[in-house]
């Protein structure tokens, strides 16, 4: 009956020691992981303070872009109508 007891204590410490190193474990790992999550937070927060200034930048661009479209197209319909009409001989 001794023996019972002795080997289920013994099973019992053995059992909470594993959980234990199982949850230190956990917790170590997860610190290194929020270790890491901060890092990458403060390196996305770093590319939006250096991404915003770029919307006006791009805004206005595109508004250049546009103009230079239109021109383009309008000079591409006066070529094909060019290139569509018959040079006559004199």
């Amino acid at each position: 009956m001794h023996l019972l007891i002795y080997v289920t204590l013994t099973y019992t410490a053995i059992l909470v020691l594993a959980l234990a190193i199982g949850l230190i474990l956990i917790v170590y790992y997860l610190n290194g992981a929020r270790a890491s999550l901060s890092k990458i937070a403060a390196g996305l927060k770093q590319v939006n303070s250096n991404v915003t200034p770029l919307e006006t930048v791009l805004t206005q661009t595109n508004a250049g872009l546009e103009s230079i479209r239109n021109n383009l197209q309008q000079a591409n319909t006066t070529l094909a109508s060019l290139a569509a009409t018959p040079i006559g001989r004199d």
